[in-house]
């Protein structure tokens, strides 16, 4: 009787200690080109979730559409934001990701928009990473599909943050 309520004690403090020593995801090795915060839940850098080129790349999907700036189809490369919205876990109430371009310019996008790969965080284009003039390293970009709901006003070059709001 003594060892099965030993047993059902060690149990019981592993169901409550696992849970705490979850292992957290990666920090970036590289520089930092993109920093995820606002109300999210998981984080690997303080209360912040940051990435590396090399972060950012091993999540690459791709998108063929249309860039209303640049007036030509490439097939863009990036980290879909539906991918990145999994991996930092939105709290509570979260609706919109506000993106953020080094020279300050936002563009608010609704999570709920953010599917499959119709929007991606690019880091290339046709197979090549894409420059400053480029709007590179990371660009924002909508599939052609989106191109109602978020005009070319939306797309952002040189993205460096998005808040979860």
């Amino acid at each position: 009787m003594k060892k099965v309520f030993l047993m059902l004690v060690v149990l019981s403090l592993l169901a409550v200690a696992l849970p705490a020593c979850a292992k957290k995801p990666p920090a970036p090795k590289g520089d930092v080109v993109l920093t995820v915060k606002g109300n999210i839940k998981v984080t690997n850098v303080g209360d912040e979730y940051q990435f590396d080129l090399d972060m950012v790349k091993k999540e690459g999907k791709d998108l063929k559409t249309n860039d209303p700036w640049l007036e030509t189809e490439f097939t863009y490369t990036g980290l879909p934001l539906s991918r990145l919205v999994e991996m930092v876990k939105p709290g509570d109430g979260a609706s919109t990701l506000k993106v953020a371009a080094a020279d300050g310019y936002t563009v608010e996008v609704k999570i709920a928009d953010c599917k499959g790969t119709d929007i991606l965080l690019a880091y290339a284009a046709d197979g090549k990473d894409l420059s400053g003039d480029m709007g590179g390293p990371l660009k924002l970009v909508f599939a052609d599909s989106l191109s109602d709901t978020y005009p070319p006003e939306s797309w952002a070059w040189m993205v460096v943050e998005v808040t979860v709001e």
